[in-house]
């Protein structure tokens, strides 16, 4: 008995082997609360299944009926776990689908989980015809994130609508935004018009109204934008445009600055930029960055880490922060850490040493005193009460060069140039061998969520996004919703027609993996 194509794989399914004629469109009816729902996804629906998806008034007509309430979920289906990064505004995301009559019956839990139901149903829609299946379905955790590196490559808001329709494709609801960072500083204050003005080195920002647009766009698709500024570390492009903000202190080395504490200026100028982050999104979250913030005196790097996030407080937020900020103990219940470094990507530091010049010997030390202290963050963190977000840049981190081959050797000789030289390479076939038990100290209950990071440093163009994005993407995102130690030949059976949708979405430079495209 085939298995509907679905991403992620419900926790329970049952196929029935029967199937619906469907014509040009699958039509959909229901409690009148998920009109809107129907409409949001029937804009979404010609790129994802290839076919229209329509309401109709006419009970006996629709395809699939939809009604609101308590789904029928199996009684061992945990409650998701994790703080709801929406707050609360969002819903509910469980849901359940049945066989009835010759058609299917969704009940979603909320709007929400009417939504991820008909995104499921969708996926399995196959031509003219529509299998009719079982599940009861709920998240392992509230928070599947995708963190975007705008900050190192632009992308224009219709481009970023592209990301989070993918995001809503795989039941992902969270786009953590990287909007600042070295290379540019891409959110707009109204008094600071050097740091987005045309001088600047990579030109592209974005004002309040567009962030608000976007911010709109994600929540009709029950996607929660968390904001992030990059601070203390992480600023040059800031430096550049503000160079008082340095305090007459000369950095460690040209391409290194941050924000001391002890200058007037830059902590002004942090504070304006706290005041406007907060702003960005209703999330009760942001995210304020404290990672590599190398040369940085310790007691500097403290004193700053807990003003910034005394200011996020009280402005009615908690702070989201990488996983370095744990050393200022400045976390405390309600505040999320963000886990990143991955003990098998640490640097070696005898590798490190070696490969450096005699004269940069200084900055080598700056460099690798951040990853020394790195396996005490996660302790202290839980210490102080924080939850913690899980990123370990294996197997999170989708800026790492693919280790199979492409199907197409132009994309296989594109790795020379795109994706991180710096960690060891991975088959897409082995992302979902990873579980949160491999965090070693790690109490379930702190887990806030899973989140995977596209970082940009080598981006050029949205196909490379979209050559590093797929088919990774939603092989993290079934890892997040539905469990980990998937096996892969039946993921990625699952996954394999999908790069249809991927096509007709826009992300038609999706990796030709030979993990996913065998010979």
């Amino acid at each position: 008995m085939t298995v509907p194509p679905i991403v992620p794989a419900p926790q329970r399914l049952t196929a029935s082997g029967d199937t619906r004629a469907i014509g040009e469109a699958l039509l959909v009816t229901g409690d009148e609360e998920v009109r809107e729902v129907v409409e949001v996804l029937g804009r979404l629906a010609p790129g994802w299944a290839g076919l229209e998806l329509r309401w109709v008034d006419d009970d006996a007509s629709a395809d699939v009926l939809v009604r609101l309430g308590p789904p029928d979920l199996a009684p061992d289906l945990p409650e998701p776990s994790g703080p709801d990064p929406s707050g609360g505004t969002s819903g509910d995301e469980r849901y359940s689908v049945a066989p009835v009559d010759g058609r299917l019956v969704l009940r979603g839990a909320s709007p929400h989980g009417a939504f991820r139901g008909l995104t499921t149903v969708l996926q399995a829609a196959a031509g003219t015809e529509l299998p009719l299946f079982a599940a009861a379905d709920a998240p392992r955790t509230r928070w599947r994130g995708l963190s975007l590196d705008v900050a190192r490559f632009f992308l224009p808001p219709a481009q970023i609508e592209k990301v989070i329709d993918l995001m809503a494709l795989y039941r992902l609801d969270v786009l953590h935004l990287h909007l600042t960072d070295s290379q540019a500083w891409r959110l707009e204050l109204a008094d600071r018009p050097a740091l987005t003005g045309p001088d600047v080195g990579s030109p592209g920002h974005y004002t309040a109204d567009d962030l608000a647009g976007l911010v709109a766009y994600a929540a009709r698709r029950f996607v929660t934008v968390v904001p992030e500024i990059d601070l203390p570390g992480h600023v040059l492009a800031a430096l550049r445009a503000h160079p008082e903000l340095r305090g007459g202190v000369p950095p460690l080395h040209p391409l290194l600055g941050h924000l001391s504490p002890s200058v007037p200026a830059a902590m002004a100028f942090a504070r304006e930029a706290v005041e406007a982050l907060v702003g960005v999104s209703p999330s009760p979250y942001v995210h304020v960055g404290g990672d590599e913030a190398f040369g940085m005196p310790d007691e500097e790097y403290v004193a700053f880490v807990r003003v910034v996030h005394g200011w996020v407080r009280e402005a009615g937020k908690r702070p989201v922060a990488w996983q370095e900020a744990s050393r200022a103990r400045a976390f405390g219940p309600g505040d999320v850490l963000q886990l990143w470094i991955a003990p098998s990507d640490a640097p070696r530091e005898d590798r490190v040493r070696a490969a450096a010049p005699a004269d940069l010997a200084h900055l080598v030390d700056a460099f690798l005193a951040t990853f020394r202290e790195a396996p005490g963050d996660l302790g202290r963190a839980l210490e102080d009460g924080a939850a913690v977000l899980l990123s370990p840049s294996l197997p999170f981190y989708l800026d790492r060069r693919y280790a199979e081959p492409s199907t197409d050797p132009a994309q296989t000789a594109d790795l020379t140039r795109l994706g991180h030289a710096g960690y060891p390479r991975a088959r897409t076939s082995d992302l979902s061998a990873w579980s949160p038990d491999d965090v070693g100290g790690l109490d379930p209950a702190a887990v806030a969520g899973m989140e995977a990071a596209i970082w940009a440093e080598s981006i050029e163009s949205f196909d490379d996004l979209a050559m590093l994005l797929l088919p990774r993407l939603p092989v993290l995102a079934e890892l997040m919703w539905t469990g980990p130690r998937r096996p892969w030949p039946d993921l990625a059976t699952r996954l394999r027609p999908h790069a249809a949708a991927w096509t007709r979405s826009g992300f038609g430079a999706y990796y030709r993996s030979a993990d996913l495209f065998p010979a």
